[in-house]
């Protein structure tokens, strides 16, 4: 049985808050060091690089969502969505944080080919997720039917929300969320 090891989820966990609160080049091994408590060649032990440890976050959070729809994928095609839709809104906390994924948009250029990936797989991931989710509400009746492809629709349901947590970031308000969230739920349910 693998052991867990306290330190590096304490270090993977400030991490992630910092990334959703200020930006990946706000991460740094001194402020992680002093945060957790370590020294900090300590954090070094744990992540060779700012940049694994970046993608040490995103592979846990590619992880967890796999997991949250595994998790849903039974429930009626409704519930899913609106549990898909409160992750964004009290998991990553709207006019709080951003998506751990997003958080590496200001630095795209920037950051290495590798981490690019691995954003690319979150966001997939995503819209697989409420891909499946469009389908099964389509299939039991529970969604309108329009002329998007359910891959199509997934991907306006996935930007309305992730422009509404970056709305209310910097609105500092969480009905500019609520906004986005009511026209999802609009464009997909049935009246």
């Amino acid at each position: 049985m693998k052991s867990i090891n306290t330190t590096k989820i304490a270090i993977l966990n400030l991490a992630e808050q910092l990334l959703q609160t200020q930006s990946f080049s706000n991460v740094s091994f001194q402020a992680l060091a002093k945060g957790v408590g370590i020294k900090k060649g300590s954090v070094y032990y744990h992540f060779e690089s700012k940049e694994a440890l970046g993608e040490a976050v995103l592979d846990r959070t590619i992880s967890l969502l796999r997991t949250g729809f595994e998790d849903i994928k039974t429930e009626p095609a409704v519930k899913q969505l609106h549990v898909y839709i409160n992750w964004f809104a009290k998991h990553i906390g709207a006019a709080e944080k951003l998506c751990p994924g997003v958080s590496f948009a200001a630095s795209w250029d920037a950051i290495p080919e590798s981490t690019q990936g691995k954003v690319k797989v979150l966001f997939r991931v995503h819209k697989q997720g409420l891909s499946a989710i469009i389908s099964r509400g389509r299939q039991s009746g529970e969604f309108v039917f329009t002329n998007q492809t359910d891959e199509q629709l997934a991907s306006v349901v996935f930007a309305l929300l992730q422009g509404g947590l970056l709305a209310a970031r910097v609105f500092q308000n969480q009905a500019e969320f609520s906004t986005c969230e009511a026209m999802v739920l609009k464009l997909v349910e049935q009246g």
